[in-house]
């Protein structure tokens, strides 16, 4: 089979990726992580081995969601991008086998952090209260979850050619099917064991979201120690088979579109009408055009290496689409009597997500000129290296300056003179946190060599072995 040396040489090239040993040491860290919070929280007590079972699965089950799509996102548009998928395409290869290729892949690395994390899925074991069921239905619960995120990595990344977007793809995409395999579960569960209204009265809108969500994270009645003394642990199985066959349905369809996709866009093409239109129509400054320009010319006077990062159309949406999420969220926030009650939460995860992204912007700004060819005629201008990174890094603070300064005002005035709405010692995490993200992004965008998450050049791991030696 002309598939067999495409997965052969995935196989050798994962190998040789750091990404791929990492995952494994994130996913352990992660649980690790989640049994100690539940030791200092609980306890290690006989008695609560399947309550740190439910734990640790928890966290796994979140890992997969997080790391897998991130792991597929880049594996075909990675090809796109160097030219080298005409080169598979010049074989007897179609589309779904390239897709297949990568595929088995990439789920074989993501199959590996499940065995990792086996030394620490003992724990429970030992310490006594976790049946066979139990480990059977996280295993199956696991299993159709990584279907889910390896389709979801495999959709972004056909879809896609950069690679920050097809991470946003991607993560967009493992939300939504997140979501989706929640609720299929849920009420997968409801009609199989026959649950009347009375059960379902009490939750919210989507009652089949929050029965699936807590049965497969095992944070329910479902979860917990019901399970391993149920009379309807076949009705449990059966649901979870009825899961399994909607979860490979799922992947066959995103290996078979990816593929049919990949086909149809293997090379670069010109920009279609319709796209010329709506570049020209939205993505074309038409009000103030003498204060746009002197305004650009300013950046480019002061700081050429930051006004690279903010001379496109996509950089200054980042700017201020952040700018107006924050205004839209505040504004409906504030129409809430009990807001500032329960400020705490809206303030950390508008503060994670707006991190998240700088870190991608910071992660991805170096590689795009070293894969246009950008950074080596900065090398050789008057610029020195010093001058470039500060630049660099100013203008990332730049970018992100007004969503930042109004994140952390809120904040700072919800501390200040509402103690229930805001935390002085979290704001001040968050603005260090700010300042810091950019210079270890940048540092990861210049030390590995693709966009990929791939190996750093040979010189490189030789340098650093040198340092340790």
């Amino acid at each position: 089979m002309t598939v067999l040396p495409v997965i052969a040489r995935e196989l050798r090239a994962s190998a040789r990726q750091p990404f791929t040993y990492y995952l494994r040491v994130l996913g352990v860290t992660a649980l690790l992580l989640a049994g100690a919070l539940f030791g200092l929280e609980v306890g290690f007590k006989p008695a609560l081995g399947h309550e740190l079972f439910a734990a640790l699965h928890c966290a796994l089950f979140g890992a997969i969601w997080l790391l897998v799509p991130m792991l597929t996102a880049d594996c075909i548009s990675r090809e796109r991008r160097e030219g080298t998928l005409g080169l598979l395409f010049m074989t007897s290869l179609k589309g779904r086998d390239i897709v297949v290729a990568k595929g088995l892949a990439h789920g074989l690395r993501a199959g590996t952090l499940g065995v990792a994390v086996v030394p620490v899925l003992t724990i429970p074991f030992l310490l006594g209260g976790v049946s066979w069921i139990e480990a059977l239905l996280a295993v199956l619960i696991n299993a159709n979850a990584m279907c889910w995120a390896l389709a979801a990595g495999l959709l972004a990344s056909a879809w896609g050619k950069a690679w920050h977007r097809t991470l946003l793809g991607a993560a967009l995409l493992a939300f939504t099917f997140f979501l989706l395999y929640q609720t299929v579960t849920g009420w997968l569960l409801l009609w199989t064991l026959r649950m009347g209204r009375p059960y379902v009265s009490g939750m919210n809108w989507n009652p089949g979201l929050a029965v699936g969500f807590g049965f497969c994270t095992m944070t329910s009645w479902f979860g917990r120690g019901y399970v391993a003394w149920s009379s309807s642990v076949r009705q449990f199985f059966f649901v979870l088979g009825q899961s399994t066959v909607c979860s490979l349905l799922v992947l066959l369809w995103a290996v078979l579109a990816a593929g049919a996709k990949t086909r149809r866009h293997w090379q670069e093409e010109p920009p279609s009408r319709r796209q010329l239109w709506w570049r020209q129509t939205f993505c074309t400054p038409v009000l103030w055009l003498g204060f746009f320009r002197r305004w650009m010319r300013r950046k480019l006077e002061r700081n050429p290496i930051g006004w690279l990062e903010q001379r496109t159309w996509s950089g200054r949406l980042v700017t201020w689409s952040w700018f107006a999420v924050l205004v839209s969220v505040y504004s409906l926030a504030l129409t809430d009597r009990s807001f500032f009650q329960n400020a705490n939460g809206l303030h950390g995860v508008l503060a994670w997500l707006l991190a998240g992204s700088m870190a991608l912007s910071a992660a991805g700004s170096f590689r795009r000129e070293r894969e246009t060819g950008v950074l080596e005629l900065l090398l050789v201008s008057p610029l020195g290296e010093n001058q470039i990174i500060m630049g660099r890094l100013v203008g990332l603070w730049s970018q992100f300056a007004p969503a930042v300064g109004l994140l952390l005002a809120v904040w700072a005035y919800c501390s200040t003179f509402m103690p229930a709405g805001g935390d002085a010692r979290a704001v001040l995490f968050f603005l260090v946190a700010f300042l810091t993200v950019p210079v270890f992004g940048l540092y990861f965008s210049l030390s590995c060599r693709n966009s990929s998450l791939r190996s750093c050049p040979r010189h490189c791991g030789s340098g650093a072995a040198a340092g340790f030696a």
